[in-house]
């Protein structure tokens, strides 16, 4: 059978030669275009029906000729380009059924006594071996002379580094911490905290360098282990960068630059978790080593995995439910601010905002992974229950990584901008960030759970050379020229309204309304042509839309009339401003301030401060009121009664002298009061008089009452009330009836 190798390789030359032609084809002929040129200067070819004369179509055909001789090379790489993504679509096929047949093959079950019997007869059998080849490398007499020579070296790397990183670290980490917690909040701040990060990278990787210089000293070790021994730079970082995932995640001791909102004893056990299953990929990798060199059998693999596969189960589902707790349960709202108590002082820290979502799904992600690794195995299924639990560990260190980088980033924006920690960044700032860290980190994970590196140069290819659709070719570059240019678009129509509502205009005689009719305009007018440019500038061909535009417009002009209407209504009150900002008007029932209006509906301030939201077509086809549409003048009118028999001259002074004192009555027309009727308990009178501003009609006419109510009293006239006349018929029959009852 072809190995998988051999396939790569045999891809990778197609991959070339498909490479090449499709240059060819890109580039074309220059041939080929000068005869199709000369072509067309010939015009069309005639219709049925038409000739043309002789000289033109000798020539035509011709050039036709010669055209189809210098297109020939682009025919045949075309071609080629079909027949090499044929091939190429076959191997990879043949690859993925080969790695579903390794991912899918069963070892001897765990569950069985015979398979524990027989792997302890080859672990056996390999500690034999290992034990009888040290045992020769140390018989050698050359191997002793080197060994007096290196031996005391040896142990003093040995000595140094556990020392190092079981005791002499830790100080160091103290300082930094101490340093970095008595900073006041800003970039420095920041730049030590991530010094005292790094040190948990940097600081293990030093005693970890000291036990590795060991090994090429010794340089004793038997031929089973050799290859193994190999491995040991790669598990000496996983060790130290799970180390330091663990620190920089949960942060155990300093709640100030926790990533996640959790109490310490839940830090520290997340902290441990994330050791544990750096220990776990530890031992895979050498496990895995080991039985690449085939040092153990099928038997002795199973068996070995059980314990490793189940301690991994366990940690997963321990790490998931710190997760989902911290996920779904209780926590203060992003931004408030909380007391927290690190090294025995009690500080402010702000609560961080948390991806809840995202985090509880993860967590079940992680579950689902402990539960099917650990069924799997039980089943004998090895290395599918290491490509279900290895891969989420990965992902999950990747995600913690790119959890760590978002936020540093951050941070670091906001501590140079001077911002509040609990007031989030820049938008453009985090969209950038987020579009970055995915682009970084989808590849990785992808590799991670078994995609291939041709896969993610085939994904890469698609993107930059787009996909068909009809005449629409979509690319990554042509997106991101259509984003930027929309972007920059819509940054240069925010700069031009805040230049017109600031500077321009205020300097003009316009009122308010019409300044912000004017602004609102620009922006519209502003969005539509930054749409139309970008779209242009992408190179997208939006010719063939228009048919199925057409189609589609008759059906949603249906189902969106009222929109449009209330849209084309919009326009309408922009341009002819019956109503504008600032305007009293009552509508629809409704009577309040304008305070908004878009191209969909008005909103209205009522005088209970409630917001009204209006439909623009109720204010073009119904009927409107404008109190201050054309001045803030506005008619009162005052009614009062008096007593049957008062002075009506009097009443008629004080009404009249009443409104001529108060300072919002205009001089002019003059305050008029006339005499309404007989009413049934009073002479009825109307004080008319005009306001400087209608908007204070209300306190105006409390005023005056008052004014009106106390010049009355003085003067002597009554402001009668409604009063009955009860006549009783018969009283003097009732009176009898009842004196004889009692």
């Amino acid at each position: 059978m072809v190995s998988t190798r051999t396939l790569d390789l045999l891809r990778k030359q197609l991959v070339e030669v498909r490479e090449s032609n499709a240059l060819l084809i890109e580039d074309g002929s220059i041939d080929a275009q000068t005869l199709a040129a000369q072509l067309r200067a010939l015009g069309p070819p005639p219709s049925d029906g038409q000739e043309e004369p002789a000289e033109v179509a000798e020539r035509r055909k011709e050039l036709t000729n010669a055209l189809a001789e210098a297109n020939a090379p682009i025919r045949e790489a075309r071609e080629i380009v079909n027949l090499a993504n044929v091939l190429i679509r076959e191997i990879d096929r043949q690859i993925r059924a080969k790695k579903l047949d390794s991912l899918l093959s069963r070892n001897p079950s765990p569950l069985f006594p015979s398979t524990w019997s027989q792997g302890g007869e080859e672990i056996e059998q390999f500690w034999q071996r290992l034990n009888r080849d040290l045992q020769g490398e140390l018989a050698r007499p050359s191997v002793s002379k080197e060994l007096d020579k290196t031996v005391p070296l040896s142990l003093g790397l040995i000595f140094f580094g556990i020392l190092f990183l079981l005791f002499l670290r830790h100080p160091i980490h103290r300082i930094l911490l101490n340093r970095s917690l008595k900073q006041e909040p800003g970039v420095r701040a920041v730049v030590l905290a991530v010094v005292y990060n790094l040190s948990f990278l940097v600081l293990p990787t030093i005693g970890a360098i000291a036990l590795l210089l060991v090994i090429p000293l010794l340089d004793i070790y038997p031929n089973a282990i050799r290859i193994a021994l190999t491995a040991a730079p790669v598990v000496a970082f996983v060790m130290v960068v799970a180390n330091w995932l663990g620190h920089t995640l949960f942060a155990p001791e300093q709640t100030r630059w926790r990533l996640l909102d959790l109490e310490e004893r839940e830090a520290k056990l997340g902290l441990r978790l994330c050791q544990g299953l750096g220990v776990f990929m530890m031992l895979e990798i050498i496990l895995e080593t080991l039985r690449l060199d085939n040092a153990f059998g099928e038997a002795a693999v199973s068996v070995m995995s059980v314990p490793l596969i189940a301690m991994a189960a366990v940690m997963q589902w321990a790490l998931a439910g710190i997760l989902r707790n911290k996920g779904v349960g209780a926590t203060p709202t992003p931004g408030d601010r909380v007391e927290v108590e690190e090294d025995g002082e009690t500080e402010e820290a702000s609560v961080k905002p948390q991806d809840s979502g995202f985090l509880f799904f993860l967590s079940l992600l992680m579950k689902a992974s402990a539960v099917l690794a650990l069924t799997v195995t039980l089943a004998g299924y090895v290395a599918l229950a290491r490509a279900a639990t290895i891969p989420m560990i990965m992902t999950v260190a990747q995600l913690g990584l790119g959890f760590m980088l978002y936020h540093l980033v951050q941070t670091l924006v906001k501590a140079a901008t001077n911002r509040d920690d609990a007031a989030p960044a820049p938008i453009l700032v985090t969209i950038a960030l987020v579009l970055a860290l995915a682009a970084i980190f989808a590849p990785l994970i992808a590799l991670t759970w078994g995609a291939r590196a041709t896969d993610i140069v085939d994904a890469w290819g698609l993107l930059i050379n787009g996909v068909q659709f009809g005449d629409i070719r979509l690319s990554l570059d042509s997106l991101i020229v259509l984003v930027v240019v929309f972007s920059l678009g819509v940054f240069i129509t925010r700069w031009l309204k805040n230049v017109l509502r600031r500077s321009v205009l205020p300097q003009t005689r316009m009122d308010v309304g019409a300044q912000t009719a004017v602004v609102t305009g620009t922006g519209y007018v502003g969005l539509t042509l930054a749409a139309l440019i970008a779209v242009s500038t992408a190179g997208l061909n939006l010719s063939s839309l228009a048919v199925v535009a057409g189609a589609l417009s008759v059906g949603i002009g249906f189902g969106l009339q009222t929109i449009v209407s209330n849209f084309v209504s919009g326009i309408i009150l922009l341009i002819e401003r019956p109503i504008k900002e600032g305007d009293w008007i009552e509508v629809s029932g409704q009577s309040g301030y304008v305070r908004k209006i878009s191209v969909r509906s008005t909103r209205i301030e009522t005088f209970d401060r409630h917001d009204v939201i209006i439909p623009n077509s109720d204010l073009i086809s119904g009927t409107v009121k404008n109190m201050t549409l054309s001045s803030r003048s506005g008619r009162l009118i005052l009614p009062v009664g008096v007593a049957y028999g008062s002075d009506l001259e009097k009443v008629r002074t004080i009404l009249v002298d009443a409104a001529r004192a108060h300072s919002g009555v205009t001089r002019y027309p003059v305050p008029v009061v006339l005499f309404m009727g007989l009413g049934d308990s009073s002479l009825n009178f109307e004080l008319r008089c005009f306001l400087k501003n209608v908007e204070n009609v209300l306190s105006i006419k409390s005023d005056l009452y008052l004014t009106v109510y106390n010049e009355l009293g003085k003067a002597g006239i009554e402001i009668p009330f409604p009063q009955r006349d009860v006549h009783f018929k018969d009283i003097d029959r009732l009176v009898a009836a009842l004196e004889k009852r009692s």
